[in-house]
């Protein structure tokens, strides 16, 4: 088991030592490839894929004179050379394509090659690991005082009558079918509390944020805070903002204008080809690219300021719902060829992946922004890219298109997203430009059975506490409704409660249908 555990420690001193050569040589299409090798080995193939396709990039500059990186490209090769390393041309391109193709999946061992259709037998989307990789430094203590006392400062700013603590909450499970058990396992997080009373329908928080986007083109949004630009037969005394350099980039306020100048804007202004990129896509693609246009507010903030885009203010704290990862289950057997790859019964995947929607879609972006994927890779890694994701899936918020339904825009509001959920919550929130709490009145409180007479508004010492689903559906609906950003299946009072009575009266209607069928069985026996 040392040894095992040493191989393991050696794969990521081998992983950071390719990262290190890669800062120092960006267009090295060969330390590419070593490394998409050492993810596999780590248990990453979706880092490996991307790593084996930046490679491919590389390789295809080298052969095109008009490329944009051929240059480069063919320096960095000519270096190689020099110092005698073997470089194969077809050969080379072969080798990684097969190291792309085999990165993609950590193949089941005993699976028939001869047997295997990737077109057939492949799912358009499968899923990857989602958690804090090892080589994340940017990650905070979300629970050391100096984090508390940061949050603490910004949310007063924002809900006055509120502070930031840690809370104990059960570890939720993905699987539905056993929700009434009192789990014996909590995780740590962080929640909303209220320092004083709040009275009913007083408003808890309100918060505006620029980390937003939205899959319309030309809809009528402001660039910054996505709320809709007041309409043109409005009363205005003086017209609203612009950017000069940019066709249709409008803000609904100068102070929206303010932040965007100076925090993200001018990473993106004057760069017509942006505007069009995951735009008006199908209702099937349109949650993918409100991700996406997420990814590229993040690297337009983080370009802008030259901050990290996981140091963030708007990122840093979020919770990404990750995985602890498992320890190195290396095969017992020293032969074994795959004695390196984590074992399947072991790893858990939760973070939908695709390769165009993970690798493809980002580089593009990247590419649309005018920043280069290799000389920029710390900031635009796809380790970076994939914990954004991770982070934007478990706390963004949107809005639907009132008609299809289908979301259309959407925003992370880094206070708002600290309040947990409940399916009989304390507050309703509302977004247009300003996400806001508002405490519920007794008219709205949330009514079932095991609750008794709770009265509106937010006692001194009580959680605020918010929903991630429509409170008024049934509940197997709302569990479905809020297992993504939940990270499991819903088991607050009220669900339980429920999902107990739904199964007495499922057994009570089973029982008078049984009773129905043997009284009319004694019937016909005393009619004969």
């Amino acid at each position: 088991m040392a040894d095992q555990k040493r191989s393991h420690i050696d794969l990521l001193e081998l992983r950071d030592s390719l990262t290190s050569q890669l800062s120092e040589t960006p267009y090295s299409y060969v330390i590419y490839l070593k490394r998409a090798q050492c993810h596999g080995n780590l248990g990453y193939p979706d880092l490996g894929a991307g790593d084996a396709y930046r490679a491919l990039l590389l390789i295809d500059e080298i052969s095109d004179d008009s490329g944009e990186y051929h240059e480069q490209a063919v320096e960095t090769l000519q270096n190689h050379l020099a110092r005698g390393s073997s470089i194969g041309g077809n050969t080379e391109r072969n080798q990684i394509l097969e190291t792309y193709n085999t990165t993609l999946l950590v193949k089941d061992r005993h699976c028939d090659d001869c047997k295997f259709s990737a077109k057939t037998e492949l799912p358009e989307q499968g899923y990857s690991r989602r958690e804090r990789y090892p080589w994340n430094h940017h990650e905070p203590d979300r629970f050391s005082d100096e984090s508390l006392r940061s949050l603490d400062g910004q949310i007063k700013k924002l809900a006055p009558k509120c502070e930031v603590r840690s809370v104990e909450l059960p570890v939720l499970e993905a699987d539905s079918s056993n929700t009434s058990f009192k789990p014996s396992t909590t995780i740590r997080q962080l929640g909303i509390f209220a320092t004083e009373d709040i009275a009913p329908h007083e408003t808890v928080l309100r918060e505006t944020s620029i980390l937003t986007a939205n899959n319309r083109l030309h809809d009528p949004l402001c660039d910054a805070c996505s709320a809709p630009l007041p309409s043109i037969s409005s009363s205005r005394h003086t017209p609203l903002p612009t950017c000069p350099e940019c066709d249709d980039i409008i803000f609904c306020s100068p102070a929206c204008h303010s932040a965007a100048t100076s925090l993200y804007h001018p990473a993106v202004c004057g760069k017509p080809d942006l505007e069009a990129v995951a735009k008006d896509p199908s209702p099937v693609a349109a949650t993918n690219a409100l991700y996406l246009l997420l990814l590229g507010r993040a690297f337009a903030l983080s370009e802008t300021q030259s901050i990290h885009p996981l140091d963030l203010p708007e990122i840093k704290y979020l919770w990404g719902d990750f995985m602890a990862p498992p320890p190195p289950p290396f095969s017992s057997s020293p032969s074994d060829p795959d004695d390196h790859l984590p074992s399947s019964s072991t790893v858990r995947t939760s973070l939908p992946f695709t390769f165009h929607d993970n690798i493809l879609a980002p580089l593009h972006l990247l590419e649309k922004m005018d920043l280069d994927p290799f000389t920029a890779l710390a900031r635009t890694d796809t380790w970076v890219t994939q914990t954004l994701l991770a982070k934007f899936r478990a706390v963004a918020s949107a809005r639907m298109n009132p008609r299809t339904g289908v979301p259309e825009v959407c925003a992370v509001h880094p206070m708002w997203c600290l309040a947990n959920h409940s399916c009989a919550p304390n507050v309703r929130w509302e977004w247009v430009g300003d996400m806001e709490f508002v405490a519920r009145g007794e008219e709205e409180i949330v009514r079932w059975g095991g609750d008794g007479e709770r009265k509106g508004g937010i006692r001194k010492g009580e959680e605020v506490l918010s929903h991630y689903c429509d409170v008024d559906l049934g509940v197997q609906e709302r569990r479905a409704w809020a297992v993504g950003p939940l990270g499991g299946t819903c088991i607050c009072e009220r669900c339980v409660w429920e999902e107990r009575r739904e199964k007495e009266q499922e057994k009570e209607v089973y029982r008078s249908v049984e009773e129905s069928a043997t009284s009319n069985v004694d019937s016909a026996k005393g009619a004969r």
